[in-house]
């Protein structure tokens, strides 16, 4: 198996695990790194990776987990980015780019503004 593989695996076991135990903080970011990797896996499957990081940005909003969701905004930036959608890229990484310049989160926008750089 390979890593972007063992990693799907191991997310998807910490997703099962935090439903089990309605940790929803744990089930945003969950399903917001399993999109990620969904986006990362072949064959390359946009509409599940969309899917899963939106709902974990819906359940970190849910929560007020603002540095949590803006990087699922970052992430959902680079997958319609992947995908060829130019235009909704670019809304969710300024929202990210947005959200990570009021957080101080220096890190996070220098990220951010590589990965619109690259658009």
């Amino acid at each position: 198996m390979d890593k972007v593989g063992e990693a799907r695996e191991h997310i998807e076991i910490a997703l099962e695990l935090s439903q089990n135990r309605n940790e929803k903080h744990f089930e945003g970011r969950s399903r917001v790194l399993l999109g990620r990797i969904l986006g990362k896996t072949e064959p390359l499957n946009y509409d599940k990776a969309e899917k899963s990081i939106s709902q974990g940005i819906k359940i970190l909003e849910e929560l007020g987990t603002r540095p949590w969701f803006s990087e699922g905004y970052l992430y959902l930036g680079e997958i319609y980015g992947s995908a060829g959608k130019k235009r909704k890229a670019l809304a969710n990484l300024k929202r990210a780019e947005n959200m990570f310049h009021d957080m101080d989160m220096k890190y996070w926008l220098r990220r951010t503004q590589n990965v619109l750089d690259k658009l």
